[in-house]
């Protein structure tokens, strides 16, 4: 049996033991001066924050999406890592290509997801569905780069910005409230999957709401090529208005075929149906597309009237030197921002967990970017979820740094008020 003096000796030393280990786990400290709970993808050691990024690096959408936005994002946390990181914290993006692709992105994810704190980013609405369930799972945070509705139900999904449906709902309050047509004849050509059917549900509510005249709603898969049967049925019906939820390939092959029928109604596009390599002095379908419209959002390129137009003009001359105007670049590097915003207030919780994360975006409320979109609002509700409700319709404009020229004024239209998730 050990003696008194031999055990007291033992207790000493064992508490001097446990000082030690305490006093290196203090030293992991974060914005609130505590010491500071982890999880995956967070090294306490370094102060490293590890985000996943699943994107579509190759493949049609790649190009006049992917990337550009993808590099918003790389862009914008290297300036947050020169200048000293998230209270001291640096950020490291672990990139894999999904091809936008629903299978490709759940290969990725599983790849990745023992590794990271958050998805920085999930692009495009059928890849980011395909893996919610398993985000869910493990309880990680996903900043989707799509405004599916949909998403504003699932708890650990993260929009930025008006959602598809309401889009098409703006789009629409414009043509009857701004424009003073008040019962035109309407039409919606639609990519048949999760990111199309939430532009026909913001259609069928546009058409109850505004008393439009409906003459048909066209879907294709992702995959197809050809639109021959889809405008067909617009110019059948006379549409005035179509509005197309497609990506850009599609929309330049249905706003062509319309051309060769001899119809060339008013295209109205959903957000991620344009992009500027639509409208390049090289594209054969420049002058048609030039006609359309586009519903989106954000501070116009060079801006500098708007705080973070003028710090992402800054960022770009400095870490993405031959990065061209792009609206997807500036959704990137916005989306990277809301990210920002939940890790420091995560920092300042001391807490980095995967629970702590999600905690700190529930408890974000409003998300100040400098003008490049509206403050964001976010809570724990559907409705709360949905962190804006305004757009602004542009004329396709080539002449503009990003080919678009704001026609509205961003606004809220009636039914896009009123919708709910």
């Amino acid at each position: 049996m050990a003696t008194r003096t031999a055990l007291t000796a033992r207790v000493i030393s064992a508490f001097a033991i446990l000082g030690v280990l305490l006093a290196g786990c203090a030293s992991n400290t974060g914005g609130g001066g505590g010491t500071i709970k982890t999880g995956p993808g967070v090294d306490a050691s370094t102060k490293t924050i590890t985000l996943g990024i699943l994107t579509p690096l190759s493949g049609p959408v790649a190009a006049p999406i992917g990337i550009p936005l993808t590099h918003g994002i790389e862009t914008y946390f290297k300036a947050v890592n020169a200048n000293g990181g998230i209270n001291g914290w640096q950020v490291k993006l672990v990139e894999k290509d999904t091809k936008y692709s629903p299978q490709d992105a759940v290969t990725a994810y599983n790849e990745i997801h023992n590794q990271v704190a958050m998805l920085g980013e999930s692009l495009g609405t059928p890849p980011t569905v395909a893996i919610k369930d398993l985000a869910a799972s493990d309880h990680m945070l996903v900043s989707a780069a799509t405004l599916a509705s949909s998403l504003a139900r699932e708890k650990y999904l993260i929009l930025v910005g008006t959602p598809y449906r309401l889009q098409v709902e703006n789009a629409f309050d414009y043509i009857v409230n701004k424009l003073g047509d008040k019962s035109p004849k309407t039409g919606l050509i639609y990519q048949n999957d999760e990111y199309g059917q939430d532009g026909q549900t913001g259609y069928k509510e546009a058409v109850a709401a505004y008393g439009l005249k409906d003459v048909g709603q066209a879907a294709f898969a992702a995959t197809d090529t050809t639109f021959t049967a889809q405008v067909a049925q617009m110019k059948a019906g006379g549409a005035k208005y179509v509005f197309l939820t497609t990506t850009p390939v599609a929309t330049a092959g249905i706003i062509a075929t319309g051309h060769a029928l001899g119809y060339d109604p008013q295209w109205i596009l959903q957000s991620p149906a344009f992009a500027t390599a639509l409208v390049a002095k090289q594209s054969p379908v420049a002058p048609l597309v030039s006609r359309a419209w586009v519903v989106s959002q954000g501070a116009s390129w060079g801006d500098t009237s708007k705080p973070g137009m003028a710090q992402l003009l800054q960022d770009v001359q400095k870490y993405a030197p031959d990065q061209q105007p792009d609206g997807f670049f500036e959704f990137g590097y916005t989306e990277a921002k809301v990210t920002q915003a939940i890790i420091a207030k995560a920092i300042s919780n001391n807490d980095l967990s995967r629970d702590g994360l999600f905690n700190a975006f529930e408890s974000l409320k409003n998300v100040d970017l400098g003008g490049l979109l509206p403050p964001l609002n976010y809570g724990s509700s559907p409705d709360e979820r949905v962190p804006s409700r305004d757009n602004t319709v542009y004329a396709i404009d080539p002449t503009q740094p990003t080919s678009v020229r704001d026609l509205s004024g961003d606004f809220t239209g009636s039914a896009a008020q009123a919708s709910k998730f």
